[in-house]
């Protein structure tokens, strides 16, 4: 029997299966009914152009593995949306041959992987390394199995990206509205919104950086393709939030950077968890623009307060590398002392005085003055310096009573009593003797004459 014929016996079994197949006995089986009603409508030439046609590609079961340790006859189906690992053996020209292990090979796209400079495409990836890979299919001429770098997009197109899929690109342009994505041979769009978790002022500076992106829309009709990078940085974020969170403990010093100064303090971004040093915690004084102590942008050291991780909120403080004033304000300021402040500002109950940086008491309205005071404005303003007396003093709370009528009732005190003295003094010495009379001159009432008649 010649090849044809053998081929030809095949293709007959597929075109009318045997009687047993059929559930029938052969003795019920007409061969010559069956050949009838197989080649109903068929003539020989087309029956020979099947043969040849069936011939002329090789039949799985003959087929003897090439390089690359795979049958030439495996579909490509068998090999595809698989992700396995590999070693990258070789780089030549636009290709990466990649070792699968055993006797299989696979080959990949260069510009499947992201170089650090996209003008020098070779540094993108190095001899030996590992990399997760995605069988594409098959070439059965040189045995290698056609890869497609895990994240990228491979010549499959639109066929192969699914909504929610992450894949690598390229922003080629920026516009008002966002980013032009290219991905291998697509075009995609990101808008502005979802480049990146913050606000970016300049999407210029972007393009020509290469990123991953996550797929958030898809229209293969209109070919329309719409990616985010905001989506993978928002899981990032997340991931080390969740981190943080089991590593930060009250008392610890942090490095943070400042993102934002607000007029009740400063948000400081702890590397991925964000906390709050409120304006009474940057300064042991009074601090009216926090702006004046940190600015967005800056490095700051500061201690944790308190950590709240139900809410979220994370307490900061900048003071603790600060001498604390009030350790020594027992000693600097005693009850009854003497003392001079600046007035820092009036409330309808008193005024505010700063006796030295961070030390600040108040004098309540009642001691502003020995008369009758309906407001603050009628006795200081804001910056005039005061002379005080000190009332009491609660360390715990911080807190100083001063007065100023009592200081200036104190002061005329001291500045009348010389004179009480003196009076006293005075009164107490005793008396001088009398002086006795002046005696009459001989000459007294005589006029004398001199010469000349003078």
């Amino acid at each position: 029997m010649s090849y044809y014929e053998g081929k030809a016996v095949t293709l007959m079994n597929e075109i009318f299966p045997p009687a047993a197949q059929s559930g029938g006995g052969e003795e019920n089986f007409d061969i010559n009914q069956a050949v009838n009603e197989a080649m109903a409508g068929l003539t020989m030439d087309d029956l020979l152009t099947r043969v040849k046609t069936t011939a002329s590609a090789p039949d799985a079961s003959e087929a003897r593995p090439v390089r690359g340790g795979r049958p030439s006859g495996v579909a490509d189906e068998a090999v595809d949306n698989r992700v396995r690992r590999g070693v990258v053996a070789a780089i030549r020209g636009g290709s990466v041959f990649v070792d699968l292990g055993g006797k299989s090979q696979g080959v990949c796209p260069l510009e499947h992987f992201a170089p650090s400079d996209l003008n020098l495409p070779e540094q993108a990836v190095r001899i030996g390394e590992e990399h997760e890979f995605v069988f594409a299919g098959y070439n059965a001429a040189e045995g290698l199995v056609l890869l497609s770098r895990k994240g990228s997009v491979n010549h499959g197109g639109w066929d192969q990206l699914h909504d929610g899929d992450i894949v690598e690109g390229v922003a080629t342009a920026a516009n008002k509205g966002g980013l032009e994505v290219k991905i291998n041979n697509l075009r995609a769009f990101m808008p502005a919104g979802q480049v990146d978790v913050k606000f970016t002022a300049d999407l210029n500076l972007l393009v020509g950086e290469r990123f991953k992106c996550q797929i958030i829309e898809i229209d293969r009709m209109e070919k329309r393709l719409i990616v985010s990078r905001r989506v993978l940085m928002e899981a990032e974020l997340a991931v080390k939030r969740e981190k943080l969170w089991t590593e930060l403990a009250t008392g610890q010093i942090v490095t943070g950077l400042v993102t934002r100064v607000v007029p009740f303090g400063a948000f400081v971004d702890l590397g991925g968890v964000e906390g709050l040093i409120h304006v009474s915690a940057m300064s042991h004084g009074r601090v009216s623009d926090p702006g004046k102590i940190v600015r967005a942008g800056d490095s700051v050291q500061v201690m944790i307060l308190s950590l709240d991780r139900e809410k979220q909120r994370i307490a900061l403080d900048l003071r603790y590398r600060m001498a604390d004033p009030w350790l020594e304000v027992s000693t600097t300021y005693p009850i009854g002392a003497m003392v001079e402040g600046t007035v820092t500002r009036l409330i309808d109950f008193g005024v505010f005085v700063e006796l030295a940086p961070g030390v600040e008491g108040m004098v309540h309205v009642s001691e502003l003055s020995s008369r009758r005071v309906a407001h603050p404005r009628q006795v200081v303003s804001p910056g005039d310096r005061v002379r005080l007396k000190v009332l009491s003093i609660d360390l715990d709370k911080k807190r100083i009573s001063l007065s100023i009528s009592q200081a200036q009732s104190a002061e005329m005190a001291a500045a009348e009593a010389p004179k009480v003295s003196d009076a006293s003094a005075q009164r107490n010495m005793p008396a001088m003797p009398a002086a006795a009379p002046e005696k009459p001159k001989a000459n007294a009432g005589v006029q004398r004459v001199l010469k000349g008649g003078l």
